[in-house]
């Protein structure tokens, strides 16, 4: 299975006191990145919210947004310190009037300001609590969902670059044996030229025969089709293997720059140049593979 790295994936749950809603978003990272934006008294669940979402989406930038609505007032009660409430409007009042702009305080900066409403007074509701973990399982879920979708997109995508890089390799398996019968041919025409000029003819065969083994490039070919039918599972495995795939492309662009160094062939140089080509837009896309 192919799954993107990003998504995106929200859920409400209500009860007759509650109301939240969890937003996620999702963009590619090499880690797990978790950022909330929670409400100031609800931070208290920032570390048990983390560990559900490490448990569910493994890997990415997450982006948590969360939104509780207090249905019933008489379930939530504010120690609000009045004390240091007053303080910070006198201070606010007494720095306008020396910038000589206007007095007027809000409620709402005030009650923003900090340990205004300390959030270690808000008890925590069992009720609260079950409603904020059930909404960010489900929009956890949503956003797996999400990077189904676009996983199946991707591999639509890597499937039709490496047929294309298999076709071409087929290519090549055809062209290698006559690609070596052409230069042994050459190599025969130019022996019997200096053959007469060569003290050693058996030690001219041995270097000729060395020669065409540095050219052969069977072992090259074998390999990248066996790293082609592992890219292949990797994709159609159960889980996604973004990371496995990234290094098997590594392993497969070694091969393929081998086969075009050894090839001495401009049929085959051709062939590789579409490989590679192809090949970068494969590396391009497993960064997006979880």
């Amino acid at each position: 299975m192919t799954l993107s790295m990003t998504g995106y994936g929200a859920a409400t749950c209500a009860s007759e006191n509650y109301k939240v809603t969890v937003e996620l978003k999702s963009l590619n990272s090499k880690f797990l990145e978790v950022s909330m934006k929670l409400p100031r008294v609800y931070m208290k669940y920032e570390n048990k919210l983390r560990m559900d979402i490490t448990r569910k989406l493994i890997r990415g930038k997450i982006v948590l947004l969360m939104d509780v609505e207090v249905l019933n007032p008489d379930r939530r009660s504010l120690n609000i310190n009045y004390p240091l409430a007053e303080l910070y409007s006198k201070a606010l009042k007494d720095l306008a009037r020396r910038l000589g702009v206007g007095e007027e305080v809000s409620l709402e900066v005030l009650l923003n300001l900090p340990d205004v409403i300390p959030t270690e007074t808000v008890e925590e509701d069992p009720e609260e609590w079950a409603l904020v973990e059930q909404a960010t399982l489900e929009a956890c879920d949503q956003l797996t969902l999400s990077r189904e979708e676009e996983g199946k997109a991707l591999d639509r995508d890597l499937q039709e670059r490496a047929d294309t890089i298999v076709q071409c390799l087929e290519r090549i398996k055809q062209l290698a044996p006559v690609r070596i019968d052409l230069i042994r041919s050459r190599l025969e025409q130019s022996v019997q030229e200096i053959q007469n000029k060569i003290g050693d003819p058996s030690r001219l065969e041995q270097e000729l025969l060395f020669y065409i083994e540095r050219l052969d490039i069977n072992e090259e070919i074998v390999r990248l089709a066996q790293h082609m039918q592992y890219f292949a599972d990797l994709r159609q495995a159960a889980q996604s293997n973004g990371k496995q795939l990234q290094f098997l492309s590594q392993e497969m662009g070694r091969e393929i720059n081998t086969i075009g160094s050894k090839s001495n062939d401009a049929e085959i140089q051709r062939l590789v140049v579409v490989m590679k080509d192809e090949l970068e837009k494969i590396k391009e896309q497993t960064q997006n593979i979880l």
